[in-house]
């Protein structure tokens, strides 16, 4: 039905009310044609509006899931691969749905390093060498002390002052030692109920000995040292290392001896309380006679008159024994403590030519890295070859093929490490200007 057959009908229906006069007809159909035309433009308007509507919430979504990627792309580590979450356990689907599979929410490491940008990828590098060695600083038994540390057997011991402790799995505990004992060295290579420890014994600065005691149970047996050193010389051991097996005993160890004017005077049968050379004189407290003045030239000759004119003498020295009785005594060259290993059963102790750990002895020439001017220290394991040596740039440590200079370890120059297997795995003791650190290879 067209327009005016629609007129027509609606005259039709209404023509008794309406009075008919000329273009009524032309008026209806002009009055109708606009009021279709405002239909269609409303419905035109509306659908504009809601195209428009469907644009923008597009927009809005995009905008907020880039900005979820890029907040996702910051927050990924660098070492993190890309993983593909799929959600297609049927237990979880109903009957006759499809699996789902989710696209991945983590980007992969390339996609991570172009996001971090070129200015950052020197540190990217380095954090990612870090990460392949993984190591990590074992915090001392106490805290803020300084601690030195030794391996033996497969423990790694730590000594603060007159206190040792041994590493449990992830915590220290303290040995029991005798009393009236201050140990300088511990074996525990046969383990704790057969403890050996090396130290003095007595209080008297001026005659106290060197002994090694030897657990059993809960008595502990004594070896005395020869008392090797001039009459009015004390001896200071700042380093030892101790091995004991079936077959001798053996005492690595850096002293210093000094002379001491209370121990000389008292060489000389006088009861002094202290005592301070000057020049060549000694000015001194007696018990009985208060102070007094004694020439040096008049008490002497000395046997230790070097250590008068040139004072205090540092040196390394390997003592061994096969039966606790006879001594033999080795003078080593440097004035550090000679690293000790059992190898086929016999103790040996580390030279310039060679690296000792307990079952290997390795030539230094034969596993120095190329370019390195120094092997510091080696060990052999499962896991292939650590090494420790000497760049002109620093010191390096070489493990599972990565290398990493001890320093970035250390935030601090290291002159020396020593490598040591404790249980299954690697850990390693570097030398720094604050004191000696404690590292374990993860994993």
């Amino acid at each position: 039905m067209n327009l005016d057959d629609e007129v027509r009908r609606h005259l039709r229906d209404t023509g008794e009310q309406v009075a008919l006069t000329p273009g009524l007809v032309d008026s209806v159909r002009i009055r109708a044609a606009s009021r279709a035309r405002r239909h269609r433009f409303i419905l035109r308007g509306l659908g504009s509006f809601f195209v428009l509507a469907v644009i923008g919430g597009s927009v809005a979504v995009w905008s907020r899931q880039g900005g979820e990627e890029s907040a996702s792309l910051s927050q990924v580590p660098l070492t993190e691969t890309s993983q593909t979450l799929e959600v297609a356990a049927s237990e979880d689907v109903p009957d006759g749905a499809s699996s789902v599979s989710l696209a991945p929410t983590s980007p992969t490491y390339e996609t991570v390093a172009k996001a971090i940008g070129e200015d950052t990828e020197g540190a990217s590098q380095l954090e990612s060498g870090s990460s392949e060695l993984g190591w990590s600083k074992i915090e001392s038994p106490v805290p803020g002390a300084t601690t030195e540390y030794m391996y033996s057997g497969d423990k790694v011991l730590a000594r603060v002052g007159s206190r040792w402790f041994v590493r449990d799995e992830l915590s220290w505990r303290e040995l029991e030692l005798p009393q009236a004992f201050e140990a300088v060295a511990v074996d525990l290579g046969a383990g704790e109920e057969v403890m050996r420890a090396a130290g003095w014994l007595g209080d008297d600065l001026c005659n106290k000995n060197l002994v090694i005691q030897i657990r059993d149970g809960n008595t502990w047996n004594q070896h005395e040292l020869p008392r090797e050193m001039a009459a009015g010389l004390v001896s200071t051991v700042s380093e030892a290392r101790l091995r004991v097996t079936d077959h001798e005993f053996v005492l690595s160890r850096v002293e210093e001896l000094a002379l001491d004017p209370v121990c000389l005077l008292q060489s000389r049968g006088i009861d002094a309380v202290d005592a301070e050379i000057v020049d060549d004189l000694i000015y001194a407290t007696d018990r009985k006679a208060g102070r007094v003045v004694y020439s040096l030239e008049q008490l002497g000759p000395f046997e230790a008159q070097e250590f008068i004119d040139a004072g205090p003498q540092q040196h390394s020295l390997v003592v061994r024994s096969a039966d606790g009785s006879k001594w033999t005594t080795t003078t080593l060259i440097g004035q550090r403590v000679a690293e000790l290993g059992v190898v086929d059963g016999l103790v040996m102790f580390e030279d310039s030519e060679h690296t000792v750990h307990d079952g290997q002895r390795l030539n230094r020439n034969e596993v120095i890295p190329p370019g390195a001017t120094q092997l510091i220290d080696a060990l052999a394991s499962s896991s292939g070859m650590s090494l420790i040596f000497d760049r002109d740039d620093g010191m390096w440590v070489r493990d599972s093929g990565s290398d990493q200079r001890l320093d970035q370890l250390t935030d601090t120059p290291s002159p020396w490490g020593r490598l040591g297997r404790v249980s299954a795995g690697i850990t390693m003791v570097i030398e720094t200007s604050q004191g000696p650190a404690l590292f374990v290879r993860d994993g």
